[in-house]
This record gives structure tokens, sequence and C-alpha cells, in this order.
């Protein structure tokens, strides 16, 4: 996921939901803003998902160690 790409389809998608009115009292820096915002936003939390799926996969390669060394013990 391109996150600047997602972000900017965010913000795209707030603008189209203004009322011309609000969107005159909004500036293209505001615009930036909230899409700086989103952006961080979203990457934080793509770094968390992905932590925690690294963490799971930490869990289970241990899981999978533990198996593997009663196996060989079994065969011995």
């Amino acid at each position: 996921m391109k996150i600047d790409k997602h972000a900017y389809k965010v913000v795209d998608g707030f603008k189209r939901s203004l009322t011309k009115e609000q969107k005159k009292a909004l500036t293209v820096e505001n615009f930036e803003e909230l899409q700086i915002l989103v952006e961080a936003a979203l990457g934080s939390t793509a770094e968390l998902a992905l932590h925690c799926v690294a963490k799971d996969i930490e869990k289970l390669a241990k899981k999978t160690r533990k198996r593997a060394a009663n196996i060989d013990g079994l065969e011995q």
C-alpha cells in the first residue's frame, strides 16, 4: 500500500464531502496538513500491524523449533 496515495484519496474523499462554502473556508495548506496527518496515522497503524505480525511469526518459529526438537528426540 502506498501510504501517500491512500492518504491523498482519503483527503480527496473528504474534500468531495464538503459544501462549496466549507471548501472556500479551507486553504490548500489546510488540506496539505490534513494529508500529512492522515499519512502519519496510516503509517503508524501499518507499523503496529506489522510489528504484531512479526511477533506472531516469532512465536510460531519458536513452537516449530520446539516440535522439531521433539521429533529429533523420537528418532534417536
